[in-house]
């Protein structure tokens, strides 16, 4: 419902792209140098590259338990060897494998490939531009790509999920909780209800949930990709599930001013005062005043709205509604203006005043700094005929 940052807009963005590269090359069973490739990543001080990556991250093989010796041994990967460098070589012989039997067209995506027909036997080389944009790309501008892939279903998505594109792996690592607590998302995007901080203290953590904008249960090779990790609140996560439905994207679509929440008068008008008896009167309805949107994108909204039950989770909210109606009842725009010209040096204009009355700054791009923050701005803008 509210637009949130993406990394190259972040003030934050080096850091996320940096923690970000580092988890998808620790987790990811290809090279770093594929991964990586040219970049030199900044982790908590220390610089790192493809070159030092094995030393610094620590990372290891693959743990060799009975359900993986069975697959290499399925897919014809010799896992008898036993230096480091040749298991990492068979992690990536396998992905690669798994890849060219369950989806071709993945396979090509990704590999240098001549033959259509040839089972990779050693590591092919990485179209390394395309794995960049399949792991950092937006969702809007990968649109083309994984309608040209397709969705890949049950048993063999579960493989991806497990074997290649490894998101408990990385959900699960503490690099992800630090990138979340740098992208700083406060409040839920596709709410703007409940609050969505990232805190960690004494081994424990509070964090956001990783909504998949493109489910990981039929785009499985979309499982880690930056672009589609959308943080968010656990109700909207759950509401959510592995719908394919076209809702709003948070790192390129909002509501805005496009679509307001309202209040519709159901038997009486006494609410308009903000009488606390009259919260039967009236419900909240989310009105399209934009005649002008594409039908493309005012279907992601009403989408939004029904997928995560937005209307009906705004009628629950209806005493806070009219908390805002009694404050305007209370604390007109021409007190609020005289406590402008009482206290200038306090209030520099109206919307300061009413920051202060509203215990928020309603302007659209604070929206996601507290909770409520839009429809507190779009009552606003109803109470006062805007």
């Amino acid at each position: 419902m509210i637009r949130i940052l993406t990394y190259e807009e972040h003030p934050s963005g080096q850091a996320i792209f940096d923690r970000y590269l580092y988890l998808a090359a620790y987790v990811l069973p290809f090279s770093p140098e594929d991964v990586l490739q040219d970049d030199i990543v900044d982790i908590d001080g220390q610089k790192i590259f493809a070159g030092n990556f094995h030393a610094k991250s620590g990372k290891s093989p693959r743990r060799r338990n009975d359900r993986y010796k069975n697959l290499l041994k399925k897919y014809k990967v010799n896992s008898a060897t036993s230096t480091v460098q040749q298991r990492f070589m068979e992690d990536q012989l396998l992905a690669a494998k798994l890849i060219w039997h369950i989806n071709y067209d993945l396979y090509a995506y990704l590999y240098q490939v001549d033959n259509r027909g040839i089972e990779p036997l050693t590591v092919p080389p990485m179209h390394r531009q395309n794995l960049r944009k399949l792991l950092t790309g937006k969702m809007d501008v990968l649109e083309n790509v994984f309608n040209d892939i397709g969705k890949i279903k049950d048993k063999d998505s579960k493989i991806l999920q497990d074997d290649v594109f490894r998101y408990a792996a990385f959900s699960q690592n503490g690099h992800a909780v630090k990138m979340l607590a740098s992208m700083d998302v406060n409040v839920c995007p596709y709410c703007n209800r409940l609050y969505t901080m990232t805190i960690t203290k004494d081994g424990g953590k509070s964090r956001p949930q990783f909504d998949h904008y493109k489910n990981k249960s039929e785009y499985p090779y979309l499982a880690v990709s930056l672009m589609n990790l959308i943080p968010s609140c656990g109700l909207c996560n759950q509401s959510k599930q592995d719908k394919d439905t076209e809702v709003l994207y948070p790192y390129a679509d909002e509501m805005g001013l496009d679509a307001v929440f309202c209040t519709k008068p159901e038997t009486g008008l006494h609410y308009l005062t903000g009488n606390r008896n009259a919260i039967e009167e009236f419900s909240v309805a989310l009105d399209i005043v934009n005649g002008n949107l594409s039908q493309k994108l005012e279907q992601k909204i009403l989408h939004s709205d029904d997928v995560f039950n937005l209307t009906e989770l705004y009628n629950k909210h209806k005493e806070y509604i009219l908390y805002l109606f009694w404050k305007n009842y209370i604390f007109t725009d021409e007190y609020l203006q005289e406590l402008c010209r009482e206290f200038s040096d306090a209030f520099q204009s109206l919307e300061d005043a009413k920051s202060m009355m509203y215990l928020m700054d309603i302007a659209h791009e604070h929206w996601g700094k507290r909770s409520l923050g839009k429809l507190t701005h779009d009552i606003d803008m109803e109470i006062n005929g805007a």
